[in-house]
């Protein structure tokens, strides 16, 4: 009878050394001793052979006294016919103390074998301290709250109210100020001189080479609008709407040397002929058409402003 019991346990011994050498589990954790809520980490690895299939345990967010901050994923290398599995954890106690971590149980079954079988891991204690308290000192009372410095990010808000506010009275007064003094809210741009206008106009004619293309008309047209334009915007004569002899009448036309009038005058009557009568001028009318009305401004662009000197004078003296 004691031999059968023997033979029995010697089997059994026999067996589970086999299978045991099938998968291997081994569970550690960075120290055994840690601070409470200090987190740990948990580290599983499984040995097995590639003909070996393993199940890892379903293991809850929450053990006897540890709980799970952070759980990874499982990490397989393949060496031969050896396989390796690992899965770390973070995890921590608010219990002080000795708490441990369980035995942690795995299924796996050999190929060719349907039995299932079990591997588990061996209990890992953990020693959880708390802060020493000093028992000889009295116990004082709670801290008021600290007064952290205002920072500029908090300022921040209240400076650009203050900006924003100002920038509103600004405006308020610019508005009512220009107002009062009966000004346009928005500024006008500085108007061009007259000269300067015409001279680009006559610039700009004389690129398009009208009479050259036979529109004679349109060039004389356009010639003597841009002449009456300089008229009415230099000395003031509203030149646009008079016929010739009222231009040339105009007392500040009169004035004008001979040189600068009388080529004036021929260029208007000129005009007139062209637009009213259909009269054909010569190319050299044509030709010399654009270069007397940029005579007739190069000669008279600084009459006024020479007038206007002594008047500016005599206002500064009185």
């Amino acid at each position: 009878m004691n031999i059968v019991i023997y033979s029995v346990v010697a089997v059994t011994l026999f067996l589970s050394n086999v299978y045991g050498q099938d998968v291997r589990i081994s569970a550690r954790v960075d120290s055994n001793n840690i601070m409470i809520g200090d987190w740990l980490g948990l580290h599983i690895e499984v040995q097995r052979k590639a003909n070996t299939a393993v199940s890892w345990p379903q293991i809850a967010d929450s053990l006897d006294g540890i709980e799970i901050v952070k759980r990874g994923d499982v990490q397989t290398r393949n060496s031969g016919s050896d396989v390796l599995e690992k899965l770390d954890y973070i995890i921590t106690s608010f219990d002080s103390g000795t708490v441990v971590v369980p035995p942690l149980q795995f299924l796996y079954s050999v190929a060719g074998d349907t039995a299932k079988r079990v591997a588990e891991s061996s209990p890992i204690p953990i020693f959880v301290h708390t802060m020493e308290v000093d028992t000889s000192q009295d116990i004082k009372d709670v801290k008021p709250p600290l007064s952290l410095p205002i920072t500029f990010a908090e300022l921040l808000p209240y400076i650009l109210a203050l900006l924003g506010i100002a920038g509103l009275g600004w405006l308020f007064y610019y508005v009512w100020n220009k107002r009062r003094k009966g000004e346009s809210l928005i500024p006008e741009a500085p108007k061009r001189p007259a000269h300067e206008i015409a001279l680009e106009a006559l610039r700009s004619l004389d690129s398009e080479h009208l009479w050259q293309r036979g529109k004679i008309k349109e060039h004389y047209s356009m010639l003597t609008d841009i002449v009456r334009a300089y008229i009415e915007n230099r000395f003031r004569v509203m030149a646009l709407e008079m016929v010739t002899d009222e231009i040339m009448s105009a007392p500040v036309i009169r004035s004008l040397e001979k040189d600068a009038r009388e080529p004036l005058r021929e260029l208007l009557v000129l005009s007139d002929f062209v637009k009213f009568a259909k009269l054909q001028p010569t190319p050299k009318e044509n030709e010399s058409s654009i270069g007397i009305a940029r005579q007739f401004v190069e000669r008279t662009w600084h009459r006024v402003e020479e007038e206007q000197a002594p008047q500016q004078a005599e206002e500064v003296t009185a």
